[in-house]
């Protein structure tokens, strides 16, 4: 990858309102990753379905207004579009509460998204859309759809009781790349059998699924990163008033990605992944409208 492009990347996966108290902000990892990289210079695509209703309508035209390519989202006439509840603890930490048989959960492979996934540089998927057999189907073709050199990024977002240790290893298998929260590393840990050490944990992960790069999140104490020779750590001096984590791991993946298609180091990488992750805990929004972080 060269410096001073402008690179393809593709959320896949759910796309979905969060509803705090009574108030709805368009939410689902995918989607959030696709608006977080499109205001970091990259062209966003966002592969997922919504209902042919209101909400599925709304959708679409917020991400449009985000400048995010929605060729590749699908209307259902059948199933409505996701909802999540989203409730917040005293310290801004969500717990949710999910639809079941949305839209996204019966994602259709077609030509649209072939289309779109030969030409990405990049593309971020998890395992929540993988609930259903429909989606699940339609992520693995998507992905195998991509060119070799695509960066294919297992964000790993555990929600619920929706993974087990099969679709674990089915994602770390196609995946180039993955990133976890510190709670999904240890889990992943016990599927494995490798180290608690983040360094040895994650060199474990890069040789056994021949992966260019892996990341733990660790919340206020900042991430590691490792890739086949190097590792590093960050955690930010500045403390901030969480008021909200909905959207910050999907901010920080979208600032790595972007980091490692530019070619940056990996300190440099982290450092501003973990910045712009803290800057969505201090706002409510999971994508907030004014984005003050660049990364180069």
């Amino acid at each position: 990858m060269s410096k001073n492009k402008t690179y393809k990347v593709a959320g896949l996966g759910e796309v979905l309102w969060d509803v705090f108290f009574d108030d709805e902000k368009l939410g689902g990892a995918p989607a959030n990753f696709a608006a977080h990289a499109q205001q970091l210079g990259a062209k966003s695509y966002i592969l997922s379905a919504v209902g042919k209703d209101l909400l599925g309508q709304k959708a679409i035209d917020q991400l449009i207004l985000l400048g995010i390519d929605t060729s590749g989202v699908q209307f259902n006439r059948y199933s409505p579009t996701g909802r999540v509840i989203v409730s917040l603890d005293p310290m801004g930490n969500p717990a949710y509460k999910i639809d079941a048989n949305s839209a996204w959960d019966h994602i259709q492979f077609n030509t649209a998204q072939a289309k779109i996934a030969k030409r990405l540089d990049a593309i971020c998927f998890g395992t929540l859309a993988q609930r259903y057999p429909n989606s699940k189907n339609t992520i693995f073709k998507i992905l195998r759809a991509t060119s070799t050199s695509c960066l294919r990024v297992f964000d790993v977002n555990f929600r619920q009781d929706y993974y087990h240790p099969k679709i674990i290893e089915q994602n770390l298998n196609i995946a180039s790349a993955v990133k976890m929260n510190e709670e999904e590393f240890l889990e992943i840990g016990k599927m494995f059998s490798f180290s608690k050490n983040h360094k040895k944990g994650l060199r474990f992960l890069i040789n056994e699924f021949d992966l260019k790069f892996g990341i733990i999140t660790l919340g206020g104490k900042g991430a590691v990163m490792a890739n086949i020779d190097d590792f590093c750590s960050y955690c930010p001096e500045k403390k901030i008033q969480v008021k909200s984590t909905v959207g910050a791991g999907d901010a920080f993946t979208a600032a790595a990605v972007v980091g490692w298609l530019n070619q940056n180091p990996l300190d440099q990488i982290i450092q501003k992944a973990t910045d712009l992750a803290t800057f969505v805990c201090s706002h409510l929004e999971a994508v907030p409208e004014k984005q003050k972080i660049k990364i180069q």
